[in-house]
């Protein structure tokens, strides 16, 4: 089963589902045709019968006579010759072979079958100036016809056996054969991408336009790996730094909880912290994956920004009613899309929201307008705002503003930055000063 998994293996199968379907269709017209064929002898040698037969028959007097008697041969084939509906001439035969003949008396130019089914009878009419007067019916054997029919469809069964076994081994050796090369340039590629990545599939052997093809696909994947590999390093710093505060917080947390005992509240409250802080790094981690992929152009998509507001609107909607705040959502006065997926622009929302979690004091306000060329969505609070000394640095990872007694980690914000340069966009803070809220601006590709 192992072998049907690969490429050869689907490749052969796909030949031989193809090869029975053309000898199936071969097989069943083969025997159809036979079956047609031999049926036909059998009615033109019935008829022949009768007719022969009908010619010993002569009319006298008003009531039939055979002018001659039949000899053996023709008994032997089993004629019958009705006056009317009585029988003058009747071969031995088995009662319900009798039967069947006596129900033909009258008929003219009728087929019957015998119920053993090995017998087929032929009436034929015997006519005075127009004007049936009786009947032959003669019986014609279908066991040779049954032998032969039963013969060929064995034998098209043999020789359609015999012909898929054929084509499913020269298809596995013909497939074998054509991915030979693959095989050999896959190994290749393996031994150079580890010992010799710059010598990739040059063009000192010559080779089919497929295999060429094939050679150029693979060295664009080698670059797009070694790119990934630059981009991995990069990425790797990003989630060392992204992450170092909600890490050490859960390991803080976490060896104090080791070290000394605590009282239940207290050891409830460092779980709610660690809980916290891993819920905190995994949105990191999904964050920073999205900005990757934008960055290497996976996520493209569209968006309709209406259905983003109200997705974001139900999905804070429990942390809202928590805090007693109230999200105003002010719908775009038509559709509006946006060049990017959804998903990603809920990522670069979720932490403007988060962070005006922190700060109102009652009231959120999250609208979206067209301008410029783009979308911008707007998250604003009525907090105290952003002071002068950190208008500066409110992007910068670890930066907190510290007002109300709110200290978060300082990461919400330069990832929802980070997430919206990776897809041509931008996150901004357009709010004047302190004491008057802050407003943070979206800004997204159409």
């Amino acid at each position: 089963m192992r072998r049907f998994r690969t490429l050869r293996g689907r490749l052969t199968a796909l030949g031989l589902l193809a090869a029975l379907a053309a000898v199936a269709v071969l097989t069943v017209a083969f025997n159809v045709i036979l079956d047609r064929s031999l049926n036909a002898d059998a009615n033109g040698r019935a008829r022949s019968l009768a007719a022969a037969a009908a010619a010993t028959v002569e009319y006298e007097n008003g009531r039939l006579r055979v002018h001659e008697a039949v000899d053996d041969a023709i008994v032997d084939r089993r004629v019958w010759v009705y006056d009317g509906a009585r029988a003058i001439e009747r071969p031995p035969a088995t009662p319900q072979l009798q039967r069947t003949a006596d129900a033909l008396a009258g008929s003219a130019h009728v087929f019957d079958d015998a119920p053993e089914g090995d017998v087929r009878l032929y009436a034929t009419p015997v006519t005075v100036r127009g004007r049936q007067v009786g009947t032959v019916v003669a019986a014609q054997s279908l066991a040779a016809y049954d032998r032969t029919t039963d013969l060929a469809l064995l034998g098209s069964l043999a020789l359609a056996v015999v012909l898929l076994g054929a084509v499913g081994v020269l298809t596995w050796i013909t497939v074998g054969r054509a991915l030979d090369p693959v095989r050999q340039m896959t190994a290749s590629a393996a031994d150079w991408s580890e010992h010799d990545l710059g010598q990739r599939f040059g063009a000192g052997t010559p080779r089919p336009d497929e295999l060429g093809e094939l050679a150029r696909t693979f060295d664009a994947l080698l670059d797009r790996v070694a790119a990934s590999l630059r981009h991995e390093q990069r990425l790797s710093a990003e989630l060392s730094h992204e992450l170092r505060t909600p890490l050490a917080r859960i390991v803080a947390e976490t060896e104090l909880l080791q070290r000394r005992e605590r009282s239940p509240e207290d050891r409830s409250d460092a779980y709610a912290v660690v809980a916290r802080s891993a819920e905190q790094m995994s949105g990191i981690l999904e964050t920073l994956m999205a900005a990757a992929r934008a960055e290497a152009q996976l996520d493209v998509g569209r968006s309709e920004v209406g259905g983003v507001l109200d997705r974001v609107a139900e999905n804070w909607a429990p942390a809202l009613a928590e805090r007693q705040l109230e999200l105003e959502v002010r719908h775009p006065a038509g559709p509006m899309m946006a060049g990017v997926d959804a998903e990603v622009v809920e990522r670069i929302v979720a932490p403007l929201i988060d962070n005006a979690l922190r700060y109102a004091r009652s009231h959120i306000l999250l609208s979206a307008v067209a301008r410029d060329s783009a979308i911008v969505l707007c998250v604003t609070d009525d907090g105290p705002g952003v002071g002068a000394d950190a208008r500066a640095h409110v992007f910068e990872p670890g930066r907190v503003a510290g007002v109300n007694g709110h200290d978060g980690a300082g990461l919400g914000l330069p990832l929802a930055r980070r997430l919206a340069l990776a897809i041509g966009g931008d996150v901004t803070l357009t709010s004047p000063g302190p004491d008057t809220g802050a407003e943070f601006q979206v800004r997204l590709p159409v």
